[in-house]
Parts: structure tokens; sequence; C-alpha cells
């Protein structure tokens, strides 16, 4: 490639019937103007071209550091992710457990209550025949009352002197288990 000094140097030679002179050195020198302008604007451009491709290699530079960083975002929100999933199943695997536990506690609690008034019942019903057989010696004794009138009267003839045979007997029947031991209360 010619530099606007090698456009300006250049001579040409003369020959026989050879271009008219003046004319060849004005095309030149206008030509080399012309040129000096393309050449120094051809140089400015390389320089800007130049300082484009430096801001663009800065760029992509940029942008493989941002790609970087996308990935290893990426990469850490899916570590996350994956770490907050098992977090959720181990809680919940847990708050399950628990459930399960407190389904056996409240079982095992139902089962004491369910024993404990099966207990009461049985206390109950033991009460009730307890209740029922005081209430039969109350009766037999009421109706053995009745006989004391006669035990008495018989105790009156005895103390006057009747005979030996019938205080025996008397005491026979005092010795008589009373109802109250016989049931057992």
């Amino acid at each position: 490639m010619f530099t606007p000094i090698d456009l300006e140097t250049m001579v040409f030679r003369r020959g026989l019937r050879g271009y008219r002179t003046k004319e060849v050195q004005e095309f030149m020198r206008k030509l080399t103007i012309d040129y000096e302008k393309l050449y120094k604007e051809n140089i400015e451009l390389r320089e800007v071209l130049e300082e484009k491709m430096e801001i663009i290699k800065a760029y992509q530079q940029m942008e493989e550091t941002l790609r970087n960083t996308l990935c290893q975002a990426q990469g850490t929100a899916e570590e996350i992710k994956a770490a907050a999933e098992k977090q959720a199943e181990v809680l919940l695997s847990e708050a399950q457990n628990r459930a399960e536990q407190m389904k056996f506690k409240v079982r095992e609690e139902i089962q004491a209550e369910l024993q404990q008034l099966a207990n009461l019942k049985q206390q109950v019903d033991l009460f009730r025949i307890q209740f029922t057989r005081f209430l039969k010696a109350l009766i037999e004794m009421a109706e053995q009352q009745l006989d004391i009138d006669g035990i008495w009267e018989h105790m009156l003839d005895l103390s006057r002197g009747e005979n030996k045979q019938g205080i025996e007997e008397a005491a026979a029947t005092a010795e008589k288990p009373s109802i109250l031991e016989t049931t057992g209360l």
C-alpha cells in the first residue's frame, strides 16, 4: 500500500509522446491530497476500531463472567432448592411421627380411661350387691325384731323359773351369728 509520501515523491519518466507533465503533476497533487485524507482517515478508523475491539473484548469478558456467575447462581439455587426440599421432607416426616405419637398417646389415655371406667362400673356393681345384702340384712333384722318380742316373752317366762331347758334355748338363740356377720358387712 502506498503512503502519501510515496505518491508525492513518485517520478515518471518521460517518453516521446508522453503525457503533459503539468497536468500529470496537478492530477498527482490532487490525488496525493485525497489519498492523504483517506490514509489518515483509515488510520483514525483503525485506531477507533482497535478501541472498539478492546471495548468489545471487555464486554465479552464481562459477558463470560456474567455467564459463569449465572451458572453458579443456578447451581446454588438448585442446591438450595434441593436442601429445602430435603428439609421439608424431614419436617414432614417429623410431623407425621409426632402425629403418630400423639395418636398412640391418645389411644393409651382412652384405654386408661376405659379401664378406669370399667373399674368404677365394677365398684358400682359391687356396691350395689353389698348394699342389696345390707338392705336384706336390715329386713331380716326387722323381721327378727318382731321375733324378739317372742324371745323376750320366753325369757320372762324363764326368769320366772319355769324350766332350765328354756334358758339353754334362749342362750343358744343369742349365740347365733347376726345377719350382719353372715353378709360380710
